[in-house]
């Protein structure tokens, strides 16, 4: 609700044309649903929506799965022709967000002793997937990639940098190498200082926060 109340306020201030703006709110799995956020949106006289994943980077898993929803339950009400929907679907690149990490991992870096600042390791670390969903083609990997090079670029940082991902669960193979692992191989080999910085969340919940 922090995020939607900022995002209207822009878009009043950029846009008074089409002011006032509203936001809702649809998660996947706890209220409110995607079918309390549709029908908030007819009772409100809605026309014209965006649909605005807060997964920055693509997956079949999130963001997929999440407009699927989204269309199923529109479905579901029979409310298909009632908005005029534009999607906001990846934008793990965008230099907005690009600044915003590059600005947090400075901020991060400044907390390390001067002399020791420019051997800080930086280490990105994203939710995982089961390889089986990488296996089929699905993006993620690869965005999130595209992510970490943009915020080092932009940064202007020459911190080693590495990738690692979190959240494994359940008994399949998942992309790797694990957030967990990658600390122990660096305290192993001597590494002092390591920055962890989450790459593919924009709010954190009780699992992304105990993990990390």
């Amino acid at each position: 609700e922090s995020q939607g109340a900022g995002i209207c306020a822009r878009l009043d201030a950029l846009s008074p044309a089409t002011a006032p703006h509203k936001f809702y709110v649809a998660f996947r799995y706890v209220a409110p649903f995607a079918d309390d956020a549709v029908l908030a949106m007819r009772a409100d006289g809605i026309t014209r929506a965006i649909a605005f994943t807060q997964y920055p980077q693509w997956s079949c898993t999130t963001s997929g799965s999440s407009y699927n929803e989204l269309w199923r339950a529109l479905e579901r009400h029979q409310l298909q022709d009632t908005f005029e929907w534009s999607l906001l679907d990846r934008w793990g690149t965008h230099p907005g967000f690009v600044k915003a990490v590059s600005s947090a991992v400075h901020d991060g870096l400044a907390r390390y002793p001067a002399a020791e600042r420019d051997d800080a390791l930086i280490l990105f670390s994203a939710h995982s997937l089961p390889l089986s969903v990488i296996e089929r083609g699905d993006a993620y990997p690869a965005e999130v990639a595209a992510t970490v090079d943009r915020v080092m670029h932009a940064s202007g940082l020459r911190n080693p940098h590495l990738l690692s991902y979190q959240s494994e669960v359940g008994p399949v193979r998942w992309l790797g190498a694990s957030t967990e692992t990658v600390i122990r191989q660096l305290a192993a080999r001597g590494q002092k200082n390591v920055m962890v910085v989450p790459i593919a969340f924009t709010s954190d919940h009780i699992e992304t926060l105990s993990e990390i």
